[in-house]
């Protein structure tokens, strides 16, 4: 659940939560090196050897490279879904037009699915779960296909109708269900705690060389902060600031 308040906030906010993050686990890796110093006198005995960082810090790059590649599959994702509906929309929109069939009915239930997508599933629900009201502008064009197969249009075109509708209701199924788990918490949580563990790790490394360590840990902090927020501005791909908006959608429903 913080996760989730986490990535719906500006790109800004985003990058001073994870600088607070990085800070406190400095603050920590920095307190356990003080620990190791006024507990061990003889701190060759104490100290781990300098190869043991390279095991945690390819743990948490490991983490973070499975973390990244969820990220960049959903997006993609997100983008293929998107695409779809889009031009499922415009096919329909193209046969239900004044110079095609002249269908107001299917241009007017369109034209309200748009509307319900931006202002409820996009907008308040941030395509995580289906709405009401779009469920029933998307029966109101399946009624308006019914009733045309009934008045005799020729059989290719509603097989065509059909097909486009099919296709609509498949994307915006596949755009909720990219929505609602696009995030792994699991994941995201093994590389925040391996970023607190191998910071810790470096300062264990050199805790007979205090000023050593402090730079490491800087140079380490600047380095998982600036690659947890560049992943974190993509998380989620229907919000945030590098989210994929509605406008992409937009299209040519009014003829």
């Amino acid at each position: 659940m913080l996760l989730n308040l986490f990535f719906w906030q500006s790109a800004i906010v985003q990058l001073l939560l994870l600088t607070g993050f990085g800070l406190l686990c400095y603050a920590l890796a920095m307190g356990y090196l003080r620990l190791l110093r006024h507990r061990h006198r003889n701190l060759s005995r104490a100290v781990p050897a300098p190869t043991f960082v390279g095991t945690i810090a390819t743990a948490w790059a490991l983490a973070l490279g499975f973390v990244a590649a969820d990220v960049w599959a959903a997006r993609a994702n997100a983008d293929q879904a998107l695409s779809e509906e889009r031009s499922a929309i415009i096919r329909l929109v193209g046969i239900a037009e004044e110079d095609a069939l002249g269908l107001p009915e299917i241009m007017s239930s369109i034209a309200d699915y748009k509307h319900e997508v931006e202002e409820k599933e996009w907008g308040t629900g941030l395509n995580r779960v289906p709405v009401a009201s779009v469920d029933a502008s998307l029966q109101r064009i399946r009624v308006e296909i019914v009733k045309l197969a009934r008045e005799g249009i020729p059989s290719p075109l509603i097989g065509k109708m059909t097909r486009d509708f099919d296709e609509l209701q498949d994307a915006r199924n596949k755009r909720l269900a990219i929505g609602n788990s696009s995030v792994s918490t699991h994941k995201w949580n093994l590389v925040l705690f391996l970023t607190l563990l191998s910071m810790v790790a470096i300062a264990a490394t050199h805790a007979d060389r205090p000023a050593a360590a402090r730079n490491a840990l800087g140079i380490f902090m600047v380095a998982a902060v600036v690659s947890l927020w560049f992943l974190a501005l993509h998380a989620t791909p229907y919000s945030g600031s590098a989210g994929i908006r509605f406008d992409e959608l937009t299209l040519r429903s009014e003829g």
